[in-house]
């Protein structure tokens, strides 16, 4: 496996980004703007409640969403006001999205390589569960999100459509 500059096993793989997410203040407008630029196609409108711990507590949080079928893939995310989807004129990315095998030690693993926890589903117990946000100090945000909710991701893509 490949090092890190600190000679270190990195806590995420390259290969393992599979989305680039967006915040935007209503999802099916973007995705229309999406389409009528690029000619991206889409799955329909998801959303799931979760309990979600920030740095301001848990709160039980709706999230929706949609995934481009087509790739580069783009997950564009409707804005929760007061939370971390939070919609940010003229800063489209809001994350990048990696698959890991282990939420809660992928977690720690970042918050030890300077990747604060931001926000995490919280399902049994306090550990991050499903999926985590982390953010550097310089503001890149990363999204680790549990490999086996999609398995086979292009499968999982076309079966919402």
């Amino acid at each position: 496996m490949a090092t890190g500059t600190t000679g270190a096993v990195p806590p995420l793989r390259a290969a393992d980004l599979y989305h680039t997410g967006i915040v935007v203040p209503d999802v099916e407008a973007a995705m229309a703007r999406m389409s009528e630029a690029a000619g991206y196609r889409w799955t329909k409108p998801l959303s799931a409640e979760l309990p979600i711990r920030m740095a301001d507590g848990e709160r039980v949080l709706t999230l929706r969403y949609a995934y481009s079928l087509d790739a580069p893939h783009i997950e564009l995310v409707q804005e929760v006001p007061g939370t971390p989807w939070t919609a940010t004129p003229h800063a489209a990315t809001h994350h990048l999205g990696f698959f890991c095998d282990d939420v809660p030690a992928t977690s720690k693993r970042l918050e030890a390589a300077g990747f604060a926890l931001e926000a995490c589903a919280v399902l049994n117990g306090n550990a991050p569960a499903v999926f985590a946000y982390h953010l550097a100090p310089t503001g890149e945000r990363i999204e680790i999100v549990d490999r086996a909710l999609m398995p086979d991701f292009p499968a999982s893509l076309h079966s919402r459509t």
